[in-house]
């Protein structure tokens, strides 16, 4: 048994952390937040090149719940015991509310089941494609599987998806508070202009992934 998997959920919440502090538990020896973060910086960073180096290595391309989990798995698996695993714990970011640890297959689900309507995004005009992400992205966001690491697995997630179609996403074109921002509008609002609107700045033909 895990410390973060006892069946109890409060239990579950303090196992995530080294006792005693509100630093995860991981694989490197760090005992503070900025040398946590600091380490999972490089360690990612070197985990994202070699996969756009050889994205086999996640297996089939299915864009599903298990295909989230495999891309979790390997970019954290240096920093994290729980790489790959769902979360056992509820999560919010002020007032938004993810989706329960038991419910996260559901929107996945539907991604997966959009993506193949979609022909991967293959037979999605250019003109439609950023609501599409948009509303995509939304159904990820809100399923946040994970402790730790969401937003990078979701974004390698649909660079991968996206390369499908020999399209990219430039990242460097927005930032932080506005995809947080425009986030919060999908969840809170049912409104998703904004991840249109910031998917139409940082969508390009810059693929990340040479299938």
């Amino acid at each position: 048994m895990h410390p973060w998997d006892t069946g109890d959920a409060e239990a579950n919440w303090l196992g995530y952390f080294l006792p005693g502090t509100t630093v995860l538990r991981n694989r490197i020896g760090a005992t503070t937040a900025r040398a946590l973060e600091n380490a999972e910086n490089d360690l990612v960073e070197a985990r994202i090149i070699e996969l756009r180096d050889d994205p086999s290595v996640l297996g089939d391309r299915s864009y599903d719940l298990i295909f989230l989990l495999a891309i979790h798995r390997h970019l954290f698996r240096d920093v994290y015991d729980w790489a790959g695993q769902i979360r056992t714990v509820g999560i919010s970011k002020g007032d938004e509310s993810f989706c329960p640890p038991g419910s996260i297959a559901q929107p996945m689900h539907h991604v997966a089941a959009e993506v193949h309507r979609l022909g991967r995004l293959r037979s999605v005009a250019s003109a439609d494609l950023p609501k599409t992400v948009a509303y995509l992205y939304d159904y990820v966001n809100f399923a946040h599987p994970f402790r730790e690491g969401n937003g990078r697995s979701t974004r390698e997630f649909f660079d991968l998806l996206l390369a499908e179609r020999g399209s990219g996403l430039d990242w460097e074109r927005t930032d932080r508070d506005e995809l947080y921002r425009a986030c919060h509008a999908a969840r809170a609002d049912s409104d998703i202009s904004g991840l249109t609107a910031m998917f139409s700045t940082i969508l390009d033909d810059d693929a990340a992934y040479d299938f």
